[in-house]
């Protein structure tokens, strides 16, 4: 099978480090090494420099825990699979979102079944032919989500905001209802990039139709009377983005 599900190793320990990517090429041929590293600061700069689909990540590393990791990468559409010893991060982990959480020593078994759920969890949201319908879709301002097993038509012009939620997105309209879909912020991120959509931060994306104000370039006031703050990260990006609707 061909590389084609790009991923990186945080793991301080040499040892571990050698034998987790020895486990890796041997029974995944499908999985491309493409970084390492054994601390946080060179994990948010190769992470940044990077787009892995896949971070393979222990949480204790020489510098901190890798969390820090996680809270200093914005706007990351990686899948996070922790490989620890230290059980008693079970639930943090979970509240990150991990895809998965594998106690050391590594359970082959356990690995495969985490990874085979990823590539299932590839096929089934980044499907071409889902993605072309759904452009196309756009076409007429309108766009098609899939909450549960059931897909809803929206009109584009509605949707004041989208909030990533884990895996899933919720649409905030216009008339106060709201949607869960069934696919990722980045993924809707993408879809709708041509439709005048504004990333405000890691876990917002706004409708700029329905920008009231902008608050000391800090702070979107939307048209629902809510306030969306703009990360320091994309503040530049606002920045043009006034200049743009000036």
């Amino acid at each position: 099978m061909n590389h084609n599900i790009p991923a990186i190793i945080i793991e301080d320990e040499e040892e571990a480090l050698t034998y987790f990517s020895s486990l890796l090429e041997e029974h995944f041929s499908e999985i491309k090494i493409i970084g390492t590293s054994n601390s946080i600061r060179d994990s948010i700069q190769l992470l940044r420099n990077t787009t892995p689909e896949l971070v393979f990540m222990d949480i204790e590393l020489i510098d901190g825990n890798s969390f820090e990791i996680l809270d200093a990468i914005e706007n990351y559409d990686f899948e996070v699979i922790f490989v620890t010893a230290h059980n008693n991060y079970i639930e943090k982990s979970i509240a990150y979102y991990a895809l998965n959480f594998i106690a050391k020593p590594i359970d082959i078994r356990l690995l495969t079944n985490t990874i085979k759920r990823y590539i299932n969890l590839k096929k089934r949201l980044f499907t071409k032919q889902k993605y072309i319908l759904l452009k196309e879709f756009l076409t007429e301002s309108k766009l098609l989500i899939l909450t549960g097993n059931e897909y809803v038509s929206i009109h584009i012009n509605d949707v004041i905001k989208c909030e990533a939620e884990g895996n899933y997105c919720t649409f905030f309209l216009s008339d106060k209802s709201k949607y869960l879909a069934s696919k990722s912020l980045k993924y809707y991120e993408t879809l709708l990039s041509e439709q005048q959509f504004f990333r405000a931060n890691r876990s917002t994306l706004v409708n700029i139709k329905h920008i009231n104000s902008i608050y000391k370039k800090e702070a979107l006031m939307l048209s629902n009377k809510e306030k969306t703050i703009v990360s320091t990260r994309n503040k530049s990006k606002l920045s043009e983005l006034i200049k743009h609707l000036s």
